[in-house]
Order: structure tokens, then sequence, then C-alpha cells
């Protein structure tokens, strides 16, 4: 019962932070493309094809990550649990995507992905906390480098969702003394310094502070 409560909430969280995800994405990078995941490789990872307007799927399949997500390897810890949920959510399914950007912490390019109803996988696994927001990939990459810095809303979502899960103790943040796989944390960067950023900014929408399991 309480593994179900967990899920319901999770589900809520991210039904209600995924839209202002979406839009922003649209507006970002225009032209979202449907495709089907053919193979979840890890917990943040995806071998995909694309599907044309007749519904025909494309001979030509390709890997990309999950834009704005960094998941543990398979070696760490909450690894496999990080691929077998997101097999559960998409392997074998249709998603649509857009992009795409350089991947922050592996080789390779990044996509925003979304589940056929809407929903951001980078969310969802932020929310469930199986993985740790990668800022860098979700800035919007037209800004001219003399403009203002500003914060989108994909940006505050994802650090809304890992901001729930570290508090809600799940997944990663489970522990006493959580913190992200060595991996993550030495490519994504102090949570607290990305609050103090964030912070910063007019934009930011949640005036919030680290979490206890945020302390190094």
């Amino acid at each position: 019962m309480k593994n179900q409560d967990s899920n319901r909430s999770v589900s809520t969280f991210v039904s209600t932070i995924v839209v202002a995800s979406f839009f922003c994405a649209a507006c970002v990078h225009a032209g979202p493309q449907p495709g089907k995941v053919l193979k979840v490789i890890d917990g943040d990872t995806l071998k995909i094809v694309s599907i044309d307007g007749n519904g025909k799927e494309s001979d030509k399949p390709a890997v990309f990550g999950i834009r704005g997500v960094a998941v543990p390897g398979l070696d760490q810890p909450f690894g496999k649990q990080a691929l077998d949920r997101l097999k559960e959510l998409v392997e074998g399914k249709r998603v649509i995507w857009n992009g795409p950007v350089p991947r922050a912490h592996k080789k390779g390019h990044a996509l925003h992905f979304r589940t056929e109803n809407g929903n951001s996988l980078a969310l969802q696994m932020l929310a469930e906390g199986l993985g740790r927001v990668v800022v860098s990939e979700m800035e919007d990459k037209s800004a001219k480098p003399a403009e203002p810095k500003k914060v989108s809303p994909q940006v505050t979502a994802a650090i809304a969702a890992e901001r729930e899960a570290r508090e809600a103790r799940r997944g990663l943040w489970a522990g006493n003394d959580a913190e992200s796989p060595k991996e993550i944390r030495n490519s994504v960067g102090s949570f607290k310094a990305l609050l103090a950023s964030l912070l910063s900014s007019e934009s930011f929408l949640y005036r919030t502070a680290p979490t206890e399991g945020a302390k190094k």
C-alpha cells in the first residue's frame, strides 16, 4: 500500500509539472518527432527509430540519451532499478522527442523524450529519485552570450521534481546521508550551488532551499 501511495504521488507530481516542460521544449525546438523505443540500454539511454506521417518505422535506429537527467550506471546503486523502471515505461512503446543537444555526462547526444500522453521521461525519473538534474542539457541554446541568462520552465520543473524526491527520500535519496553516485556528482555538480544560482534569478518560480539529503 505504501508503494502504491508513493507511485500515485509521483504520478500526480509529474502530471502537474509536465505542461510547463512540454511548452518550453516546444518553443525551443520546433517539430516534435514521433518514434518508437526499440531497446532501453540503461536508465537514461534509449535505442529508437522514427515514425513517419504514414506510420512507417525507419530502418535506421539510433541511440540517444534522455535530455536533462543523469542516472546511475548499471554497476552503481539504483542503476539496475532505473533500467527496469525505464523499460516498464517505454520499451517497445511509442514516444515523442525533440532536440538534440550534446550530453553533459556521456558521449553522444540527448533528446527531450515524452510518452504518448505527454509525460516527460526526465521528470518521471527525477520524481522517482532515480537520477539527478542536468541543467546544461535543458538550457536554451538559442540565447546569445550577451543576453541575461533566464531559468526556463523546464529547468524549474526538473529542479522541483528532484527536490520533491529528496524530501520524500525516494530512490537515491532514501538514506540519511543520501547523495548521488560519484559519476553523477562529478558531472552535474553541487545541488546547493545550483540552487544558489537559480535563486539569484528573478525568473525562478520555486523559492526553495536544499534539503538535509543535499548536504555534502
